[in-house]
């Protein structure tokens, strides 16, 4: 409903009319309620014009009225991963903790927070306000040579990235001692 058309007269007024420049774009009920045919686009429209006009059972119009509305603008528009699809390979044994990778994002209003997930986000730890992913285990190439998961980011107004999948891999190391043959 983005109007109510109200009128007296002293028979009662039977029908209302809307016309004018957007007046296709909306429809009107029997009580006089005033709807918008299709969901609001600030982009695509930012406001709406039309006339409003009552009838009574003798066939009396009274004279149009212009009313006017406009369409707040909402953030609809969700963050972009601008960090890319690598993170950083580690050498393995190398410590639990390490950064593999920060998640970057462009908005128009700013990021409010960012999320991993995916395949391996349950052995990976991400500082929602920084963006900065951690690997919460020491890298062991013969355990897991390689690592994927997911980022996103949020906005204020609760919009979400698309995800973009991430990947970085441990490189192996000789961590084998040498074994005595001869004694």
């Amino acid at each position: 409903t983005v109007y109510t058309i109200t009128a007296s007269d002293a028979v009662g007024v039977n029908s209302y009319a809307i016309a004018g420049t957007d007046a296709s774009l909306l429809s009107v009920n029997s009580s006089g309620v005033v709807t918008l045919a299709a969901n609001p686009d600030y982009e695509t429209k930012s406001s709406y014009s039309f006339t409003v006009t009552a009838s009574d059972a003798a066939g009396n119009t009274s004279g149009e009225i212009p009313v006017t509305f406009s369409i707040t603008d909402l953030d609809d528009t969700a963050p972009v991963i601008t960090s890319g699809e690598t993170g950083t390979n580690l050498a393995e044994n190398s410590g639990a903790g390490q950064t593999v990778y920060t998640i970057t994002a462009s908005d128009a209003v700013g990021v409010n927070s960012y999320a991993i997930g995916g395949t391996d986000a349950g052995l990976l730890s991400v500082n929602s306000s920084t963006g900065v992913v951690t690997l919460t285990a020491d890298p062991d190439y013969e355990t897991k040579s390689s690592y994927r998961f997911t980022v996103t980011a949020t906005d204020a107004a609760g919009n979400i990235s698309d995800a973009t999948t991430v990947t970085f891999s441990i490189t192996d190391l000789d961590d084998t001692a040498p074994v005595i043959t001869s004694g």
